[in-house]
């Protein structure tokens, strides 16, 4: 394998080398695909059996993240599933801090409402979080087989509790245990666009709708607020990247870069981030070559990171970098200026080897 790496490319013929590397065959997606689709729904349904008032207030699974976006690279094992959600009350959003809100409740009709004094009722994040790991935590007895197409079986695992924002469980396959789907399941309540504060920067774009998400302050640990959400829009940001190809391949290869540097910290929605800023200046071109994108956006990362600032595209004055540590800041810093480096001169020479590939990309040429 390793005499491959001395293989040379032209620095095109490299990035679309990587770029079918991190495709997967349509048919191992729609095995993937149907799975999680059954396991989604037995969860759901598990959940709404055991508790009338789930059953009464869960609305629909909505699809986010990179599946959404139509950026996921390598195999089709994770899915971002935001579970609408409805109390007995009519909920009016609140402005708290920029990409930040408050719902307040019209009454005190369900225990997720608490009352502030002075100011009245409102969601309180803790106890929704709460509520649903109450839930899950009841009916996983129940998850341990389900049952599939073509044989396959999955029992689950609760791994990620939402204390931060998801509840993440691992379904594991019974007979081939290397065959794991991650699922984030994040209780979501739904606005419709004249909804939306008009004290935050961002206005709707389309007639789509847009979520409020349970999540703490990172950046100001002593100012915690358990009615703090924070704003998400998935279906704006798909209409910023729709038709831009391009961009998404060019996204596909940051991701790479990233995971084979380990840069766990810049989190997936950190680099969509840097897209997105950039479409909605536009500041690149983006029926360019996703290589020469690829460079364009690299840049811009390292100066979000060295700077330790990255606008959150739907509130530019919220830092989406609030969870970053020193440490993590300067080590990125390093390495982002030792691989943007080393792009330019490849670009400028008009080569790629495998060893390149395989230390820019974590891709083996075969």
């Amino acid at each position: 394998m390793n005499s491959n790496r001395d293989s040379c490319f032209t620095f095109g013929e490299g990035i679309e080398y990587v770029l079918s590397a991190l495709s997967f065959p349509d048919n191992t997606k729609a095995t993937f695909n149907a799975d999680a689709q059954i396991i989604e729904n037995t969860v759901v349904n598990a959940m709404a059996s055991y508790d009338p008032l789930f059953r009464t207030a869960f609305k629909g699974l909505s699809l986010g993240g990179s599946y959404l976006d139509g950026i996921r690279i390598g195999l089709p094992d994770e899915f971002d599933m935001h579970v609408k959600t409805e109390l007995n009350c009519s909920l009016t959003p609140v402005s708290a801090r920029p990409g930040f809100i408050f719902l307040r409740a019209d009454g005190k009709d369900h225990h997720c409402i608490k009352h502030v004094d002075g100011e009245g009722f409102f969601v309180d994040r803790l106890a929704v979080q709460s509520w649903f790991r109450d839930n899950i935590t009841a009916v996983m007895p129940k998850l341990q087989n389900i049952r599939c197409s073509d044989g396959r079986a999955y029992s689950m695992e609760y791994t990620a509790h939402g204390y931060g924002v998801a509840h993440t469980m691992l379904a594991t396959e019974h007979r081939n245990h290397r065959r794991q789907i991650s699922f984030d399941f994040v209780p979501v309540f739904v606005f419709e666009p004249n909804q939306w504060p008009r004290d935050q920067r961002k206005y709707p774009k389309g007639n789509r709708e847009w979520f409020a998400v349970p999540r703490k302050y990172f950046d100001k640990p002593e100012a915690q607020d358990p009615r703090s959400f924070i704003l998400c829009a998935p279906f704006w940001e798909r209409l910023v990247l729709h038709k831009k190809q391009n961009l998404k391949d060019s996204l596909r290869l940051m991701k790479a870069l990233r995971n084979a540097n380990e840069m766990s910290g810049l989190v997936s929605y950190h680099l969509k981030s840097i897209y997105l800023n950039a479409a909605d200046e536009k500041l690149v071109t983006w029926n360019q070559a996703p290589g020469r994108i690829l460079i364009r956006m690299m840049v811009n990362l390292l100066h979000a990171v060295r700077l330790n600032n990255l606008p959150f595209y739907l509130a530019p004055d919220h830092n989406n970098l609030d969870k970053l540590s020193e440490k993590q800041r300067q080590e990125y810093v390093r390495i982002l200026n030792k691989i943007v480096n080393k792009l330019i001169r490849r670009r400028d020479a008009n080569y790629l080897t495998g060893e390149d590939l395989y230390q820019l990309f974590g891709v083996e040429v075969k």
